[in-house]
């Protein structure tokens, strides 16, 4: 996996004409809701080279102070890791979801990660996607739990286990083929109308067939891309909102699935620093 890496940060540092500067003492600060991994780090750094950044990655989770932790960045990433307690969606699902939920928490992997991140993120999240406080305009970006997380601080339920609920392998070490199924979205504008692979690390996802049966429940998200004969969501975005959740894991994918993700995020963190400077 390191060698594709390398050979995948090769192939992003090539310097692009990016459509925001910052003069060149300036980094970019991006705060990760929970230790960002080495390909993740390496990856953003790359493509930062690229747009000509100097990106710096913090860990927003070693301040408890969450107000604190988001004045110092300029962009959000949530990453991937340890599955979601039900218990932060269930008080908002159906009788009968929230009955199944409760008799096979057996199928969720509960980690003392997870127990560590769940409030944290949970609280994080619900902040900034309020869009009534001051955070509503700070990029963010959900990766795999991440995105997870952003739809469970919605109200979204999961799938406790893909391979019981929907009879698919579960999506460990798999590169699955994306597809894009919403017209004018923001990875419709990332990624056109082309079908991409992406590196999958996952046995949870956003609960689909409950999703779309309660659409009205949540009117600021949209799922925007689906694998798997549309079982498996890929990506939710929000309404009149810098935020984008990707299930699949852009930092070990194939640069031509990483880059458009990437640059997007750090653009819109450049763009949030500079509007954050001219309102001081």
């Amino acid at each position: 996996m390191k060698t594709l890496l390398i050979a995948s940060v090769a192939l992003l540092s090539t310097v692009a004409q990016a459509s925001c500067k910052l003069p060149k003492n300036e980094k970019i600060i991006i705060g990760c809701s929970y230790k960002c991994d080495f390909f993740t780090r390496s990856r953003l750094k790359a493509a930062g080279a690229r747009l000509g950044y100097k990106v710096k990655v913090v860990n927003l989770s070693s301040n408890k102070d969450i107000k604190a932790s988001l004045d110092g960045v300029d962009s959000v990433l949530i990453p991937g890791g340890a599955d979601i307690h039900p218990k932060y969606y269930l008080k908002n699902v159906t009788p009968e979801l929230r009955e199944y939920t409760l008799a096979n928490l057996d199928l969720v992997e509960f980690t003392e990660e997870g127990k560590k991140r769940d409030v944290y993120e949970y609280t994080l999240l619900k902040k900034i996607l309020s869009k009534k406080n001051e955070y509503s305009k700070l990029p963010v970006l959900g990766i795999c739990r991440g995105m997870q997380m952003m739809s469970v601080a919605q109200g979204i339920p999961l799938y406790l286990d893909i391979k019981t609920e929907l009879g698919i392998p579960n999506r460990r070490y798999k590169f699955d083929r994306i597809h894009i199924t919403e017209e004018n979205s923001l990875m419709q504008s990332l990624y056109g109308n082309k079908k991409f692979s992406g590196f999958q690390m996952h046995h949870q996802g956003i609960r689909v067939d409950y999703f779309e049966a309660h659409k009205a429940e949540y009117p600021d998200v949209v799922v925007s891309s689906f694998s798997n004969k549309n079982t498996v969501a890929e990506s939710i975005e929000y309404k009149g909102m810098t935020a984008l959740g990707v299930q699949y894991h852009p930092e070990k994918s194939l640069p031509k699935a990483t880059y458009p993700i990437f640059k997007w995020f750090l653009t819109k963190a450049c763009e949030f620093k500079k509007s954050s400077k001219d309102t001081l």
